[in-house]
């Protein structure tokens, strides 16, 4: 697949919590329980070389592929829908691991972790997929960084498992059912057109302004320096029903005022496909919550502004301010 046309499958993938792109392949069958076991030959060279190799551990009934480094207290970070832990850039990951333990890691049926087709994929289970891989890894109150549709996860798992997390930080994410506000009418099923040119997906993530530009480029750049995770139509046709199911579920929504997790709910401010009204209902209704919104940014704000977001990433969680 040449480099371009690869990018648009799986920036379709991330792009936001929405059906858009493609899934990735599982690697093997639902296993049981045993230590973490290292895949073979999968350090990534160049520009990820430090994030090392892949490991995978038995939770939930399947088994869950992450990557490890830097230093510090722990760091998970939750990936959007359908994309692979190899679309975390790689100029994002590295503040990061100056302040952290860092995991990374594929959501169910993506890339180096399996699934398990006799249950259909909701956000709820892979909120609890990702508690178990939290546990699974002995993480104690580990900071949880979710973007996108991995915002719905991390807002799920702290309203369900309150004193499992240290803190919480989402981007680009929302709590689903009719409070919800959605992207402009026919937006998605633009995104959805195989036909549709990377453009579509690009100026959703970055504005058309010189910040923005700069940003696009930066982007294109990490996602070509890391060979990318393959995907699959039958996973992205299980997690587009999790999406949808989403959209009309609406117990994360009333879970909120329960959650007493430090919360952090960060925002594009020229975010066409999860407006930043989103992020405001959400900081009112979670106690205690902080609210920034990144003027001049939109989907992609934690790349185009990636030593911003990290630097606010680690202050939040060292003292549970902004």
């Amino acid at each position: 697949m040449r480099p371009r046309r690869a990018l648009l499958v799986l920036v379709a993938a991330a792009i936001l919590a929405f059906p858009a792109g493609a899934a990735a392949t599982p690697r093997g069958d639902v296993v049981g329980q045993g230590a973490p076991r290292l895949v073979p030959h999968s350090v990534l060279p160049g520009a990820g070389a430090f994030e090392g190799p892949v490991h995978q551990i038995a939770a939930d009934g399947i088994e869950i592929g992450y990557r490890q480094f830097g230093s510090g207290p722990d760091l998970v970070m939750v990936q959007g829908d359908t994309a692979p832990m190899s679309l975390w850039m790689p100029y994002l990951l590295r503040p990061l691991a100056r302040h952290f333990r860092v995991t990374i890691f594929d959501n169910r049926g993506v890339g180096y972790t399996t699934d398990d087709l006799s249950r259909a994929i909701t956000v709820p289970l892979m909120a609890r997929d990702t508690g178990a891989l939290i546990e699974a890894l002995g993480l104690v109150k580990p900071t949880l960084v979710g973007w996108s549709m991995g915002g719905e996860i991390g807002l799920t798992l702290a309203e369900r498992k309150p004193a499992l997390l240290g803190a919480l930080i989402t981007t680009g994410g929302d709590a689903g059912g009719p409070h919800t506000v959605p992207p402009p009418p026919g937006l998605i099923r633009k995104l959805a057109d195989p036909h549709a040119g990377v453009d579509v997906f690009l100026e959703l993530l970055f504005p058309p302004t010189r910040a923005g530009g700069a940003a696009t480029a930066r982007f294109v750049h990490g996602f070509e320096s890391i060979p990318q995770e393959k995907v699959s139509p039958r996973t992205l046709a299980r997690q587009e029903r999790a999406e949808e199911g989403f959209l009309r579920y609406t117990g994360t929504w009333r879970g909120l005022p329960a959650i007493t997790t430090p919360t952090l709910i960060t925002n594009g401010a020229l975010d066409r496909g999860v407006p930043p009204v989103n992020a405001r209902r959400l900081h009112a209704r979670i106690p205690g919550s902080a609210l920034s919104i990144y003027a001049g940014a939109a989907h992609g704000m934690l790349f185009q502004d990636a030593g911003r977001f990290a630097a606010e990433v680690a202050r939040f969680a060292a003292t549970g301010h902004r």
